[in-house]
């Protein structure tokens, strides 16, 4: 009956695991938001410098500006419906 040795397991683990990490390629980097493609770490916004990515993402933060400033007002109207007739009542 042949026995395993855990600890010779372990440490032939440890050792290929440390090759792999140690040796590798790719180093901490984002995606780009637009084309997934890596960009550093500190690049505001996180988008490619292609114009077509930075054109696209300024569309979409516009878009979303313009989402929520809608998205406030029609709270606010809605908000207003149902607590102003109970101002308007006390008063």
């Amino acid at each position: 009956m042949n026995m395993v040795d855990a600890k010779k397991v372990k440490d032939k683990i440890s050792k290929v695991s440390e090759k792999v990490f140690s040796g590798s390629k790719n180093q901490a980097h984002k995606h780009c938001r637009i084309c997934q493609k890596p960009i550093p770490l500190n690049a505001e916004p996180r988008v490619c410098k292609s114009s077509e990515c930075v054109s696209k993402n300024d569309r979409d933060e516009r878009n979303q500006k313009q989402m929520r400033l809608w998205m406030f007002i029609f709270l606010g109207l809605f908000a207003f419906s149902f607590v102003g007739p109970i101002v308007l009542n006390m008063l």
